[in-house]
């Protein structure tokens, strides 16, 4: 049967299937990566930004109107977005929601238009874009889109022939990015994007893709859980209360004053002129939070928990519950030391050892993440909301962090500066430049500056067979990397960290740091410091546990 049109329920019902699509295919996204370590996330980050775009959708009491299913879906997607693939996914989402607007059902045309401002929306998000990446692909699509739209009035058929355009512009990819030709591989964010949208015209044909759950979802579920052993007494604020308002008044400073009293971890959140404000806050009295909320506006997407109740049916191994409690007493101890600070510094970081570092360094809040594991950009709203002051930096530490980093400073209204470090030694070095007497922008100026002469090298194992920058890289093998490229392979770990390291010390470096990983006992890092304190005598040779997965040793040279 052929389709003319397109509404709200139907784009409901073939984006669902396209996220569920998604993520039955991440892994083969997460393959694409372009070097050969265990870290490939594009697939896991594009799968989460586009799954939490779902929880809107399914609550829409109305979808009739495919204006307002996607919004719901650029809306959710904001806030949900991972890794610089998943934000500049959310950005796509964006540009699509404003090509509907107004819209209550699409024709060829109206989704031709749709595609083009979503392209061309990913171009603005991204300072300095690069071809031969999801851009691309997007860009060409939406131009193939615009070239022919006239010739269609079946939406299936026109669906068809512009994922068939993506594929070419994805096959030819490695054509415009030498370091995917070196590799063997097409951009895995154009082949996420293209799979999404191969998933929306395969839910127009017809077929259907169940919800899977994904394990990485779970997982992070459980670790964000934080019910310590504790009396339900000892719960001063017993009900989660969120919600959305949807809105003409953004007046998101009147109502977190209004709602502050009411009870604590408050977060208020304005989308920027989109007519949404997002709203978290533990209080005694919803009834009392949704009465200011709902003078504002529409509300949707209420969630409401009682605590208490959560707390006595969730049961923690004995560890975590002293963990847990430990952590308590470290944030109240916190929240007391740190009332009338000037600056704060929310830092992403992964790993025990490392996190202890950035702790003694003066870090006021550590959000877990790292590669594999990139924080959302509602993760780190939250962050800085809950930082002890009004002027923060955010320190991401890893390129994949920085484009959610920036979207979460346009949703914040605290003074938020990120400075763009790019791995746990620029961080270092970051926060160490950092002058209390200095104003925001000075320091962000200093801190910049003082990353430039940071060399930072990881030590890992490939996870495929590949041949880049002149070297034959066999599955398995330990390879050592900086910046982009692979300098040493091997079957040692430390052989190969030894040679990475002998290949980036010159004249300049004065210091190396050496932070050895999970997998790396204490006994084997004591004999690389050892070789490599006999070796460079002269230099200062540090060893950290940083307890970090996947990477056997993270090194820092300045």
């Amino acid at each position: 049967m052929s389709i003319t049109k397109i509404d709200g329920n139907l784009l409901a019902k073939s984006f669902t299937d396209a996220v569920n699509y998604l993520v039955m295919n991440k892994d083969e996204v997460n393959a694409l990566n372009v070097f050969p370590v265990p870290d490939g996330d594009t697939g896991t980050n594009m799968s989460l930004t586009a799954k939490s775009s779902l929880k809107q959708i399914n609550n829409l009491e109305d979808k009739s109107s495919i204006s307002e299913v996607s919004k719901a879906i650029a809306r959710g997607s904001l806030m949900g977005a991972r890794g610089n693939s998943g934000v500049i996914l959310s950005q796509y989402l964006r540009g699509f929601s404003e090509g509907l607007d107004g819209i209550e059902e699409a024709s060829v045309s109206e989704l031709a238009n749709a595609f083009k401002i979503a392209s061309e929306t990913t171009y603005k998000a991204v300072m300095k874009p690069t071809e031969g990446t999801i851009l691309t692909v997007g860009r060409e699509m939406s131009e193939f889109a615009s070239r022919n739209s006239r010739k269609y009035d079946d939406i299936v058929s026109f669906m068809e022939d512009f994922v068939e355009a993506g594929e070419i512009s994805l096959s030819k990819t490695p054509e415009k990015l030498q370091v995917l030709k070196e590799a063997g591989v097409v951009d895995a964010g154009g082949k996420g994007l293209l799979v999404l949208i191969t998933g929306i015209l395969r839910s127009l044909k017809g077929e259907n893709f169940s919800a899977i759950e994904d394990e990485q979802l779970t997982r992070k579920a459980q670790k964000d859980i934080y019910i310590g052993e504790l009396a339900d007494d000892d719960i001063e604020f017993g009900y989660c209360t969120e919600f959305v308002i949807s809105t003409k008044n953004e007046d998101v400073d009147g109502l977190r004053n209004k709602i502050a009293p009411l009870g604590d971890c408050l977060l208020v959140v304005g989308g920027g002129g989109s007519g949404i404000i997002k709203v978290h806050v533990h209080t005694n009295n919803p009834g009392k939070v949704l009465e200011y909320a709902v003078e504002l506006g529409a509300l949707q997407d209420i969630k409401i928990d009682n605590m208490r109740l959560q707390h006595q049916e969730v049961l923690f191994k004995k560890e975590e519950v002293e963990k847990a409690k430990q952590k308590e007493i470290e944030d109240k101890k916190t929240e007391e030391t740190q009332e009338k600070k000037k600056y704060s510094f929310i830092v992403v970081s992964l790993g025990k050892g490392i996190n202890e570092v950035f702790k003694s360094l003066g870090a006021d809040q550590i959000v877990e993440g790292g590669q594999t594991m990139n924080p959302s950009t509602e993760d780190l709203v939250k962050s800085v909301e809950k930082a002890p002051s009004d002027n923060v930096f955010i320190i991401p530490n890893n390129s994949n962090i920085i484009l959610a980093a920036n979207q979460a400073k346009d949703l914040c209204d605290k003074n938020v500066a990120v400075v763009e470090t790019k791995s746990i030694a620029e961080g270092v070095t970051a926060i160490l430049s950092f002058s209390e007497d200095l104003s925001i922008e000075e320091n962000l100026e200093n801190m910049t500056a003082a990353i430039e002469d940071v060399v930072s090298a990881e030590v890992t194992y490939a996870v495929r067979d590949t041949n880049m920058d002149g070297k034959q890289i066999n599955k398995g093998d330990i390879i050592g990397l900086s910046g982009k490229k692979i300098l040493a392979a091997g079957s040692d770990t430390n052989k190969v960290t030894e040679d990475l390291i002998d290949q980036l010390v010159n004249d300049e470096t004065s210091m190396i740091s050496i932070y050895w990983g999970h997998e790396i006992d204490k006994d084997k890092s004591e004999e690389l410091y050892n070789s490599i304190s006999e070796k460079y005598d002269d230099l200062d040779v540090d060893l950290i546990e940083g307890d970090q997965p996947l990477y056997y040793y993270l090194i820092a040279l300045e």
